[in-house]
């Protein structure tokens, strides 16, 4: 079962900072919706926090090591380890307790994600887990925002570096080069999908 690791960040990198958005592009949250409905998502416990709860349509499995977790896991499974995660979110796709409602393009990407936070990312990339990678970027200094909203640069989170040696750039799913979606709530964005060569 192929594997993605599908994140939004800014044009150098920072995805949020220790569990708090910098941005709000709800049309990316809708392409995020699109691409991982009727799909197992493996999230760390801090994302699953910041999120509030389970996304609807689709297997939670959430990456804690907390023990009596699930009592507070309201519509989510609780793994210990990443490939315990992802081992429970091919199963739960497997045995068919998830439809694929996608449409049109979105029918061709992976339906076990990974969807955050920047050490499940780190840990995924390192353990070379991932087959694609499905990368929003919004046209905004999400550095520049944290500063302003008085957050230290030390709590930025960055996305895992995509080297041109172990990602190939997959046109038919990706937006044009140099070009942006309209602006959605607070930026233009674009989407690039690579493939693990």
């Amino acid at each position: 079962m192929r594997l993605g690791m599908i994140w939004a960040q800014d044009p150098c990198g920072v995805l949020g900072a220790s569990g708090t958005m910098l941005w709000r592009v709800p049309a990316d949250f809708r392409h995020f919706k699109a691409a991982t409905l009727g799909g197992a998502v493996i999230m760390g416990r801090t994302t699953w926090e910041s999120i509030g709860g389970a996304l609807t349509g689709r297997a939670n499995i959430v990456l804690t090591r907390r023990d009596g977790w699930e009592a507070t896991a309201d519509g989510a499974v609780r793994a210990a380890s990443l490939r315990r995660g992802l081992a429970l979110g091919a199963r739960a796709l497997a045995g068919g307790s998830v439809d694929d409602p996608r449409e049109s393009a979105y029918r061709a990407l992976p339906r076990l994600w990974v969807i955050g936070g920047g050490s499940v990312y780190a840990r995924t990339a390192f353990e070379g887990l991932a087959d694609e990678l499905v990368v929003t970027t919004v046209d905004l200094d999400a550095g520049g925002r944290a500063r302003s909203a008085g957050i230290a640069r030390e709590l930025l989170i960055h996305a895992p570096r995509i080297d041109d040696d172990e990602w190939m750039p997959d046109g038919a799913l990706s937006d044009a080069p140099g070009t942006w979606r309209p602006v959605s709530g607070d930026a233009a964005w674009r989407v690039d999908h690579y493939l693990h060569q």
